[in-house]
């Protein structure tokens, strides 16, 4: 039996900056992918799974919102590594959200990503 997709949203794997706000460390890092639920930040800096954060980011193409988010580290990696088709995976953390203000991101978000939309 293969593995299968468990994920509840859509993930897009597009590259932006976040500014992300953890227990031991404020920093500005890449995100690799988004989903209305989570997204995965790569950097060198990790936090412990559980750790609660904030994440601000401006998301969109023609009609970009600055979107504030709170969540938790659900994973983390903490050296690169390799997928099964050899891809480099980050050093980096999964995070997963909790709370968005304005609260109404989150849609915001799954929106853009199902539709491909601006």
């Amino acid at each position: 039996m293969g593995w299968q997709e468990k994920r509840r949203f859509k993930r897009a794997y597009i590259k932006f900056s976040v500014e992300y706000r953890g227990k031991s460390f404020w920093q500005i890092v890449e995100a690799q992918d988004i989903s209305a639920g989570g997204m995965f930040i790569a950097t060198q800096k990790i936090e412990p799974p559980q750790t609660k954060v904030e994440i601000m980011f401006t998301f969109g193409k023609d009609n970009k919102r600055v979107i504030h988010a709170e969540g938790v580290v659900a994973w983390n990696r903490r050296e690169p590594g390799n997928d099964e088709e050899g891809n480099i995976l980050p050093a980096g953390m999964g995070i997963m959200f909790i709370k968005f203000l304005p609260s109404r991101s989150q849609n915001f978000i799954k929106d853009l990503i199902e539709n491909g939309g601006e």
